[in-house]
């Protein structure tokens, strides 16, 4: 089955940037989001430039943009442990820069 979804210039723009920061195609990112809302998994194939077949459109039953506002988050993402984390990494990252200030004469 073929399905064709057309969004609002933001959201779409929206979807491409959270895309390219996952390293992802529009494509692939929408699928993953499709198939994690609806907690299923199976084989999907992405085709660009296929000619539209009237008879295969099935008009929509939902506002997309809404589905996917409302999609489930994931239920083993722990935000207090991830901002430990992070924070961990940014006080690395700021010795490594310090050092390097000193290393190349920009430091105290």
């Amino acid at each position: 089955m073929a399905v064709t979804i057309t969004l609002d210039d933001a959201l779409a723009a929206g979807l491409e940037n959270r895309a390219k920061t996952q390293q992802l195609s529009v494509e692939q990112f929408a699928i993953r989001i499709l198939t994690q809302a609806m907690g299923e998994s199976g084989s999907v194939t992405i085709a660009q430039g296929t000619a539209l077949q009237p008879s295969r459109v099935r008009p929509a039953t939902a506002n997309l943009a809404e589905v996917l506002r409302a999609a489930a988050g994931d239920p083993s993402f722990d935000l207090e442990n991830w901002n430990r984390q992070w924070s961990t990494v940014e006080a690395e990252l700021k010795t490594l820069t310090r050092a390097n200030d000193v290393a190349e004469g920009r430091g105290r």
